[in-house]
């Protein structure tokens, strides 16, 4: 029986054997008071197990980060959810930032005023604006904020593009209800490489589901340069894909300005330029076939 609890951790790792990993996720708490479910992803050798009723695990050999995420969100007890990876470092109140931001936002759509009351009094939270989706603040290990976060209420199709894959928090029952998942081919060990949380807070989005932006910070990360990676042929090859899943033909004039985007900041050399567009250019095939074979939606 899968018995809810009121707030839930879903953790992403690999080749885990033992729980130790978790002590430096909550360097302020005792992780053990947390209700926290593992998906690891390992092979036969290296198995996580738990004695503990709040501290679930799952060992699978399916590799990709949106296929652990997904199996997550299958098998979850929480009523709040959060994802999480095992670099993370959460601060102390975390469960009351999440579960409270939920909370709040609810407690003023429950009290509507004028003509919606009566009708919003009559609807299930799916039929309201009860938010599905809840996206935090993070910093760096130094404290600074990790990034720029726009001036925001709701989310809009231009500022999930700011939005962290760890500090996403989901209402489970809505997200269900709504048919929303990760996708699979985008993500860390995936199709694609890259945009795991830009393509799941589009599909939130694109499902009409509401998705809020709370400016309070969860979590410190280890900062990685927004540009370390961008030159690399698994990021090149996983943005076309995505501009072609987003803006169709057009990619392939997105792909040329990008490169040269590129060069110009020194991320590629001007010898590799037509390299890197055959790599772009194969990644429009690869989605274009994805589609054509039914097993991708633009």
């Amino acid at each position: 029986m899968n018995t809810a609890v009121p707030f839930e951790i879903l953790v992403s790792t690999m080749y885990r054997d033992n729980l130790r990993f978790l002590e430096a996720m909550f360097p302020h708490v005792d992780y053990r008071d947390f209700n926290i479910l593992v998906i690891n992803q390992t092979d036969e050798v290296r198995q996580l197990q738990s004695n503990l009723p709040n501290i679930r695990v799952i060992n699978t050999k399916e590799r990709g980060l949106p296929q652990s995420r997904n199996m997550a969100i299958k098998n979850a007890k929480g009523d709040i959810c959060l994802v999480a990876d095992d670099d993370v470092r959460y601060v102390e109140d975390v469960e009351d930032i999440v579960v409270s931001a939920f909370a709040k936002a609810s407690l003023r759509d429950s009290q509507p005023s004028g003509e919606r009351s009566a009708k919003a009094k009559l609807a299930s939270p799916s039929e309201t604006n009860h938010p599905t989706v809840i996206t935090f603040q993070m910093v760096k290990e130094s404290g600074v904020l990790y990034q720029d976060y726009p001036d925001i209420r709701k989310h809009t199709n231009k500022s999930i593009s700011t939005v962290n894959g760890v500090v996403i928090a989901f209402n489970r029952k809505l997200l269900l209800e709504q048919h929303i998942l990760y996708n699979n081919h985008f993500g860390l060990g995936a199709t694609f490489g890259t945009a795991n949380e830009y393509v799941f807070m589009r599909n939130v989005l694109k499902a009409g589901a509401v998705a809020l932006f709370e400016p309070k910070v969860i979590l410190s990360h280890p900062d990685v340069s927004s540009g370390r990676f961008q030159g690399e042929d698994r990021v090149i090859y996983g943005r076309a894909a995505l501009k072609y899943k987003e803006y169709g033909v057009f990619a392939y004039l997105w792909i040329l300005k990008y490169l040269r985007f590129l060069v110009a900041h020194k991320y590629i050399e001007p010898e590799q330029f037509r390299e890197k567009l055959k790599v772009g250019f194969s990644g429009i095939k690869k989605y274009k076939q994805l589609l054509k074979d039914g097993l991708e939606t633009r």
